[in-house]
């Protein structure tokens, strides 16, 4: 089909730039806002912000974002220039300090950490370190696979990239409707390390661990916090 990001194995292969892929423009202000991190320290450690649309959103290309799709609209991934799989070894407070910069003017509703970053080893955590700069999170759901019936984390961002089924029950092939999550493309880690990420060859329902996944674990907790869509605003009744 002319794509040249297809990968043999690939984990998340419905992601697609000519529909999950939109130029940057600014998320109306009622649009929920929150942030996401996947810890690292001697691997990338990767910041996601995304927004919720309230309602459906027009694109100037003729396609439109849906109401309760997450967009991708900024990140920061911190690896060392020209070393894409190593950390900058910065500390949580650094980090922090990093984040505030980059929200500064900004009204986020809530914060979703890495739950390797609240364990503690007789001194406060990653999580509490943060906290001494007013960045506050929840713990992020960590379930990559479907586990008791319930979805897995890596299942649920398959579905969002499929968006809703619009074919009659039993056709083959399925047919999709527009997807439930869009990214910026100013947001170049996403778009580099998401295709290539391969199947755990012991564990075919989640993904090989030992590769550049810090954004892909990043994007799951996005996906498993429960991102609600705001209200859209009313006009005043006469």
């Amino acid at each position: 089909e002319g794509d040249w990001d297809a990968v043999v194995g690939q984990a998340l292969h419905t992601l697609d730039k000519k529909k999950h892929m939109v130029r940057p423009f600014t998320p109306p202000p009622h649009w929920t806002k929150f942030m996401v991190i996947d810890w690292g320290t001697a691997k990338p450690f990767s910041v996601g912000w995304w927004a919720v649309a309230s309602d459906d959103y027009e694109l100037p290309d003729g396609r439109s974002i849906p109401r309760g799709a997450m967009v991708r609209y900024r990140e920061w991934y911190g690896c060392v220039k020209g070393k894409p799989d190593t950390g900058l070894k910065m500390t949580a407070k650094e980090v922090a300090i990093g984040i505030k910069s980059r929200e500064e003017g900004e009204t986020i509703a809530y914060g979703v950490l890495d739950p390797a970053a609240f364990s503690q080893d007789g001194g406060p955590s990653h999580a509490e370190e943060m906290a001494t700069q007013a960045i506050y999170f929840d713990r992020a759901d960590n379930k990559r696979v479907p586990q008791h019936g319930a979805l897995g984390g890596w299942n649920q961002m398959r579905q969002r990239l499929r968006g809703e089924i619009i074919s009659e029950p039993g056709e083959f092939p399925i047919e999709y409707g527009r997807p439930m999550l869009f990214v910026f493309s100013t947001c170049l880690d996403f778009i580099r390390t998401i295709p290539s990420l391969q199947h755990d060859e012991k564990r075919a329902e989640d993904l090989d661990t030992n590769m550049e996944d810090h954004v892909a674990d990043e994007a799951r907790y996005g996906c498993m916090s429960r991102p609600w869509a705001a209200p859209a605003p009313q006009p005043a009744k006469p």
